[in-house]
């Protein structure tokens, strides 16, 4: 193989698997804060106690860590205090320049919703099929990859200004080309008969929410 196409391969294959969450690392002149995702329980502690502390309900802690309420918490045990994604506040503060659109003509429901939880991770949203046949682009990018995969059919993966990148999937035809720069609310392509989008959002290396996405901008 001429050695520009198989750098060109790999090029295509590490930018899909960063959009995706796979890819571990992205270079950066200024490496970001760590935040907490891990609390060890002191005597004393419960599930209210520690929930309110980070600003959480017992319920949402518990289901961080594949528990319930009612189990008990024994003492330097390690909780999870927070998934992988970026907060409410972080998306705030990264917000994109303009309001997202949402990436159907239609609002569509919910089919399975984004999770960034440890034990059962989503890393997207997949919307119902019932009124919308066709994708358009939630913001002005430029299509950095077009491809497939296996469960997610054809996917179309956007970088927009700010770091932010959005992946369209579950395409039976893309009507777009890759390097092509699309404004908000381009037509993508088409959906499969039988599956509703699937739409996932990154800040740079970081999954978001794409309901705490569509909600930023002026």
């Amino acid at each position: 193989m001429d050695p520009l196409m198989r750098s060109y391969q790999m090029m295509m294959m590490m930018l899909f698997l960063f959009a995706f969450g796979l890819f571990t690392e992205v270079g950066s002149k200024q490496a970001p804060v760590p935040k907490q995702n891990t609390y060890r329980v002191l005597a004393g502690d419960s599930w209210w106690g520690i929930a309110k502390k980070f600003k959480l309900t017992p319920s949402e802690l518990a289901l961080l860590n594949g528990r319930k309420e009612s189990d008990a918490l024994y003492q330097n045990e390690l909780l999870r205090i927070s998934g992988t994604g970026l907060t409410a506040e972080e998306v705030k503060a990264q917000k994109p320049k303009q309001k997202p659109f949402f990436p159907l003509p239609s609002i569509e429901k919910t089919e399975r919703p984004y999770s960034d939880i440890t034990h059962l991770p989503h890393k997207g949203i997949e919307y119902s099929h019932d009124k919308s046949g066709w994708v358009r682009s939630s913001l002005p990018g430029k299509v950095i990859n077009i491809d497939y995969m296996d469960g997610y059919e054809n996917y179309v993966i956007l970088e927009h200004e700010n770091g932010w990148y959005s992946v369209y999937a579950n395409l039976e035809r893309v009507q777009v080309t890759e390097g092509q720069v699309l404004s908000a609310r381009e037509r993508i392509g088409t959906l499969t008969k039988n599956r509703g989008l699937y739409f996932q959002v990154n800040q740079l290396k970081n999954p978001v929410n794409p309901t705490l996405f569509l909600q930023q901008g002026t």
